[in-house]
Parts: C-alpha cells; structure tokens; sequence
C-alpha cells in the first residue's frame, strides 16, 4: 500500500482519525493524502454551527467565509505538523464543491480511505455514522476504514465470515493492504443459525488463512439471531480490527449503540475495515 487518504471536514477536523490515518502510514510506509472538503456551494450548516467546531477562536465582525477559511487554514497547518511529528509523508488536496463528489473521485486512485464516523456536511444532527459516511461505505472505489474514538493498538484481527464472495473479499483485501499484520492473531468469525452448517469451504478457508496468518483459527458461534450474536461478540472486544465485507445499512449502522452514560450514539471501540467490489 502506498496511497492512504484522509477525509475530513475542512472546518472540523477529528485528532482521533487523524491519530489513527497516521498510525496506518507509519506501519505501511504509505503516503497521507489529507483530503479537505469544503460545500460552500452548498453549505448547509448554520454560522453558530460552524463556529462551534473551529479549533480557533473566532474573529469578531468576521464574514463567516473568513471564519471558515481561518478554520480551514488551521486545520492543514495541524494535519502537517501531525504527519511530520509522526514521521508520516503528506499530501494535501482540497476541494470545494459537493463533498461526496470529490471523494468518490479521489478513491479511484487510492489504495485506502480513512474517515471519522461522524463526519457531516448536514445543518441537522445525525447519529453516527453520518449519511455522507454511509454513501462513502457503499460506492468509494476503495476500501474505507471507520476510526475509532480511542486507540490502543491491535491485538487480534476479526474477520467477520458467512461464506459469500463479498466477505472473502474484503479478507483477501485487508491482507493484501496490511502484510505488516501478519503477526497478528487472525480471527475468522461465523455466526450460523443453530444446526446449519457453515456456508463456503472451511478446509480451504483455513489453508489460506494459515498461509497468511500463523495464529489463525476458524470461530462458529450458533444463534439463531445471526445479527445479534455477532454484535454482542464484537462489542465485547478490545484492540480488535473488524474486517467486513459488502456493507449495508443496517449492518453497519447496528456497530453504533447508544451509551446509556451519554446522551450521545458512539462507535464501538475498535476501528472497522469495509471492503466491496
């Protein structure tokens, strides 16, 4: 992998993602394209929303448009500094227009995308993730990962597994991307209505899997809830990275449950890698 990029709003810029884009380009030697969106021709948010998320104060009798490019301007000074503390070769490309637009293009020509769940172009509160994060999962042109609010490193790989073309894709395509893993214990993860045998072939799947991960094993949950099982498993992991075939929204949308400490909606803790044709 040579070509990772960040996306971010150009006004609210999240340090957790980029924490985490930037971990990924130091363990892949890839390049961190920070990709910074601007909807000015479309902006829905209102003044006192954009203020709120600026990481400077902001500057009294100023136009908003001024506000916003003083945000914009600091949030690119920050990326740059944060890749060259860490180590990390950057790259900047900004854009203003239709967000989803420009981010579609740029994922053609990218070996990985990284994004904050609840990055939104929208004047109305939304749970995470985001619509514009939604359609990014569905139709980017590369792999996206979800990053996740707090990261303490990766312990175990769980690739979520039903047997379809799409999972084994989305498997072979982490390995691919992230051959500095291969230490990692690797789970694949399959959850089967009681008394169903697994879908695909296991002896095959295990050949390949061993081949790429030394700890490997192969984990059948029985539940007659398929769903369900497998998001309480998930939930009860730490330093895990969730790997998961052709998203929908319903699957994705069930990783984020409400906290019953905040009156907020927030992601699992673990970071999830999505991949589809």
């Amino acid at each position: 992998m040579e070509k990772i990029l960040f996306v971010t709003d150009a006004v609210c810029m999240s340090k957790s993602c980029l924490d985490f884009a930037c971990y990924l380009g130091n363990l892949t030697h890839s390049r961190l394209t920070g990709v910074f969106l601007e909807n000015q021709a479309m902006e829905l948010r209102g003044v006192e929303d954009i203020r709120d998320k600026g990481v400077i104060a902001p500057v009294p009798g100023a136009p908003i448009e001024q506000q916003k490019e003083l945000y914009r301007d600091e949030n690119i000074k920050r990326f740059r500094n944060h890749c060259e503390n860490n180590g990390v070769n950057c790259t900047i490309h900004q854009h203003t227009g239709i967000p989803l637009t420009a981010v579609l293009k740029e994922s053609r020509y990218a070996d990985l995308l990284v994004v904050d769940a609840a990055t939104s172009f929208s004047w109305r509160p939304e749970s995470a993730p985001s619509s514009f994060v939604k359609e990014i999962l569905e139709r980017s042109e590369c792999p996206v990962v979800i990053a996740p609010e707090n990261f303490e490193g990766i312990d175990e790989i769980i690739f979520t597994y039903n047997g379809s073309n799409a999972s084994m894709y989305a498997i072979k395509q982490f390995t691919y991307l992230l051959p500095q893993l291969f230490g990692v214990k690797a789970t694949v993860l399959n959850v089967t209505p009681e008394g169903q045998p697994v879908k695909g072939d296991t002896e095959k799947l295990k050949e390949w899997l061993c081949m790429h991960y030394p700890d490997s094993s192969l984990m059948v949950l029985e539940d007659d809830n398929v769903q369900a099982r497998l998001l309480e498993h998930l939930f009860m992991k730490e330093k895990v990275m969730i790997v998961m075939g052709a998203f929908g929204r319903n699957q994705l949308s069930n990783l984020f449950v409400p906290n019953p400490m905040k009156p907020v909606v927030k992601l699992v803790s673990q970071p999830v890698f999505v991949a589809h044709h």
